[in-house]
């Protein structure tokens, strides 16, 4: 207690006493960190966001395209920036919901046109290093972890029976983001973007269809893009933004035999999402 009570009175005296000993200007707080040989506390900031998205799925056998699913989703998500010092430690959680077309065909070729319902959610976090550049200006490389998970709920139809499908992926990510001042008919704004590279490292796929029972396979992901541009003003945030994801075709899992005693294997397709559109975010 009495060596907290000592360090308390000198941060106090040192308080008091550098303004004067400084007439012109006053100490910055990390300053008088650095002299009471401490080091200065972590800053907390956190930041609600939504975004109005414009989803894109595609699967492919070899070239030929088997589906397209594409339509407008909503993300609201949420992150909480802890800096200590320029490093920074950013955990982030979204939860994405919408009902998208489909276009597509029956495991027999047959055409087929439906509606799939998404629901999901992601957390992640990311730890990066801030670099003050020219006046207000700074960049920050960072590197992360995350996890997404997502429900497929594609609808029945006439010609063919709806079924279940969901996915979960483990990723890794690396990238960039930055902002800088500007000026925008006579008022101060600043400019923001982000630019990254995100690696699927464990990926599952399960599906339930009618009459075989739950199947799961595990495609493999390659390197996909994503990013954001957009205007910074007072503790709001606007922009464009994109995101993607990029899978191998998985391997097969038998699920049954046919009338001829021959093996039935089902497997996912090689696939590409693609997501761009609109973000808004308010910080605190």
């Amino acid at each position: 207690m009495y060596r907290s009570f000592r360090r308390s009175a000198c941060t106090l005296a040192l308080a008091l006493l550098l303004p004067l000993a400084f007439s012109t200007g006053a100490v910055a707080e990390e300053d008088l960190y650095r002299a009471l040989g401490e080091v200065s506390p972590t800053t907390v900031s956190t930041a609600a966001r939504s975004r109005l998205e414009y989803f894109t799925w595609r699967e492919f056998d070899g070239n030929n395209r088997l589906l397209k699913e594409s339509g407008p989703r909503l993300q609201l998500g949420a992150s909480r920036s802890y800096n200590r010092e320029d490093i920074t430690f950013t955990p982030r959680i979204q939860g994405t919901f919408g009902y998208v077309d489909y276009d597509g065909q029956t495991q027999g070729g047959t055409p087929v046109g439906t509606k799939v319902r998404y629901v999901g959610f992601g957390v992640g976090a990311d730890v990066g290093s801030i670099y003050h550049l020219k006046g207000e200006s700074q960049v920050e490389p960072y590197l992360g972890l995350g996890w997404d998970y997502w429900r497929r709920d594609l609808r029945s139809t006439d010609q063919a029976t709806g079924y279940l499908e969901t996915w979960d992926s483990f990723y890794a990510r690396g990238g960039a983001r930055g902002e800088t001042d500007l000026k925008v008919g006579g008022s101060a704004f600043k400019g923001y973007g982000e630019l990254g590279l995100k690696m699927p490292l464990s990926t599952y796929n399960s599906a339930k269809f009618p009459g075989i029972g739950k199947t799961k396979v595990n495609p493999k992901g390659n390197l996909s893009l994503y990013g954001s541009l957009g205007l910074v003003r007072a503790h709001w945030r606007y922009g464009l933004f994109y995101d993607s994801w990029r899978f191998q075709v998985s391997e097969t899992t038998q699920v049954g035999v046919d009338g001829s005693g021959n093996a039935v294997g089902l497997m996912q397709p090689k696939s590409r999402g693609d997501i761009f559109g609109l973000e808004a975010a308010y910080a605190f």
